[in-house]
């Protein structure tokens, strides 16, 4: 009887199965997880969607496909650009403030530049220490910068992919991202201020 040769979706080892039909599940003889089989030796391997959509192909070894991280300027634009604005006014009004002998207004200028950068600064911190990995095969949550924290699940155990967006995220096309598992009642991994949240899902869906 003809085998096949199939890659374990956990492990990464080859192994080999008798003739079988696509989308019959075998387990693998060295980890014990279950595959299902998407190529047969009486048949054309069917087509790839995340290959044929010009992304890393969902059969074969696991690589990355995209890193996610909370948008900034998109995520609340007004804020931003006041916050940028009260910074380069401070810088500007020290600097005339000094230049003319204003102590006290260059001093207050200095002051309202420093806290206007230092919030950008605090926010885009805020942004580096958050963020989500996806690869082939699983969705790796990781918080912080120093310290990291890391939990992942793999896309085939994933049961939902839930997009949010308010009327004004729309318009800035930022939103939440949930993702649920079978083997879970609750959230796995979520992303607030996600850039394209909806692209983003359609990737995902790509590895389902």
């Amino acid at each position: 009887m003809a085998q096949t040769t199939l890659t374990c979706d956990r492990c990464d080892k080859p192994f080999a199965v008798e003739d079988a039909n696509i989308g019959d599940k075998v387990q693998c003889p060295l980890c014990g997880d279950v595959n299902v089989v998407r190529t047969s030796a009486s048949k054309v391997q069917a087509e790839d969607p995340a290959a044929a959509a010009g992304f890393p192909p969902k059969l074969g070894p696991e690589v990355d496909v995209c890193r996610l991280r909370p948008a900034m300027i998109r995520s609340k634009p007004i804020l931003f650009f006041l916050t940028l604005l009260v910074g380069l006014a401070g810088c500007a009004g020290a600097i005339f403030a000094a230049v003319t002998g204003l102590l006290p207004a260059a001093i207050g200028g200095a002051i309202a530049a420093v806290v206007a950068f230092g919030y950008l600064g605090y926010w885009k911190f805020q942004t580096l220490s958050d963020g989500i990995r996806v690869t082939t095969r699983r969705i790796v949550d990781v918080t912080g910068l120093f310290s990291k924290n890391t939990s992942e699940v793999m896309i085939k155990d994933i049961r939902h992919v839930v997009v949010k967006q308010t009327f004004w995220q729309r318009i800035w096309n930022v939103g939440s991202l949930s993702i649920l598992t079978a083997a879970s009642d609750g959230v796995e991994v979520y992303m607030e201020q996600l850039a394209k949240p909806h692209e983003v899902k359609r990737i995902i869906d790509l590895y389902r």
